[in-house]
């Protein structure tokens, strides 16, 4: 089904393919501002920071107005696709990292490297920038990029009497439980069960445990699941003993968590650092949040990136490209604002000033991007990312043998792939 629409917007594309080379002399503007059009996928705790950031930016000059429309984040890539494939996809876009394969090959994202300067260039750090790179040309320019992290309130530890962050599997449990006991409040709170959201929460985590093994989710050759071993196992039964030991709620979903932590009502927490600024503006919550412990091992830890992007259209219209860039250098070059929302900025002129220093938390957790998990480069991977939410779901909140349990997302895993 996916090869055929791939096939699909491969067709659509090759007619509506206006820019074969580098940029075209632009015209002159009417009257008024340059109208753009945006579609957010942030809806989350994050939206309103984003909004805020459009806000800014139309305030900051008159050449340029951006108007953003929401797309509930389960819908967006559905209603995503249908538009690139028709021509009719806004003027700017954003794309997480992972999924950009999934469209670069169909070519309805147009190449920037003959839109944005070597100097822009230069001022991004370089494994971001070049994640948006595929056979050689740029197709998206890295706006953040946001690993898991942990969570901890810190009044529910010291009423515990623990001192120190947990550094392993079995220290975290043992803190887990000795706030259970101490206070009657949950010592884990990791969702994993559909509701607002499907259960990312259980993947990131399974995602960062087995690579902190020394293992990885899919062979090198990315033609097969990696993951059945005893490196899948080790993080399954864990993940289970939480529940079954009673330190971590079953079937709790994404909202209820993000709620319960709000609330004091759990002692670790865990989410993308995109969770920091909504937790920052909870009333008498104290709390730390520091980079994802080494739980099996060696620091490792999932991560994506919001990445811009600028769509292919039927009647391109090279105004509106140099505006979109211009967008694009502008929000990537304030990405202190939307550090505000806990996202790391990969600017470095941004990483290095003064306003993102000033945010507590961020400086901290930014050094653990040098140990995240890059999502495995097939086109794939996001089907096999969604679904391994449901089936570790069922596999967690089920109580499931461990190891039957792996056998069956290791052979759906490899169905998904062999249909790519």
């Amino acid at each position: 089904m996916r090869r055929k629409l791939i096939a699909i917007i491969a067709m659509l594309a090759a007619g509506m393919m206006l820019f074969a080379s580098g940029p075209q002399e632009a015209p002159a503007a009417g009257d008024g501002p340059i109208e753009l059009k945006f579609w957010s996928l942030f809806t989350g705790g994050d939206g309103e920071f984003f909004d805020a950031m459009i806000e800014e930016f139309n305030s900051s000059q008159d050449e340029i107005h951006m108007t953003n429309d929401m797309v509930k984040f389960d819908d967006y890539y559905t209603k995503l696709t249908t538009a690139l494939a028709a021509g009719t996809a806004p003027d700017v876009i954003v794309l997480h990292q992972a999924r950009l394969i999934n469209y670069v090959p169909s070519g309805v994202l147009l190449p920037l490297d003959g839109y944005v300067s070597e100097e822009m260039l230069a001022d991004f750090q370089a494994a971001p920038l070049e994640a948006c790179r595929m056979d050689g040309s740029l197709y998206a320019i890295p706006f953040d990029v946001h690993p898991i992290v942990m969570y901890t309130n810190r009044a529910l530890l010291e009423a515990a009497g623990i001192t120190e962050l947990p550094k392993t599997a079995e220290e975290y449990s043992a803190a887990a439980k000795a706030v259970k006991e101490a206070t009657g409040q949950w010592g884990s709170l990791i969702d994993n069960t559909t509701g607002t959201y499907k259960a990312y929460t259980l993947t990131r985590l399974f995602v960062s445990l087995v690579n902190q093994q020394g293992g990885s989710m899919l062979t090198d050759d990315l033609s097969a699941a990696a993951f059945n071993n005893e490196y899948g196992y080790n993080a399954l039964v864990w993940l289970q003993a939480l529940v079954n030991d009673g330190v971590n709620p079953n079937e709790l979903d994404y909202d209820a968590a993000m709620n319960m932590f709000k609330l004091g009502e759990g002692a670790f927490y865990f989410n993308g650092v995109w969770a920091t600024g909504t937790l920052e503006q909870t009333e008498g919550l104290d709390f730390v949040a520091s980079p994802l412990p080494a739980f099996m091992g060696e620091s490792a830890a999932w991560t994506d990136s919001h990445t811009f992007a600028i769509p292919v259209q039927k009647n391109q219209d090279p105004v509106k490209v140099e505006a979109a860039i211009s967008f694009i250098d502008w929000m990537t070059g304030h990405a202190y604002l939307w550090a505000k929302a806990g996202n790391i900025p990969t600017r470095n002129s941004v990483l290095e000033g003064e306003e993102f220093h000033a945010l507590p938390y961020r400086a901290d957790y930014a050094a653990a991007v040098s140990s995240v998990v890059a999502n495995p480069p097939t086109a794939a991977w996001g089907e096999i990312y969604e679904t391994l939410s449901d089936l570790l779901e069922a596999a967690v909140t089920k109580d499931a043998d461990p190891q039957a349990a792996l056998d069956g997302m290791e052979s759906t895993v490899n169905e998904i792939i062999s249909r790519y």
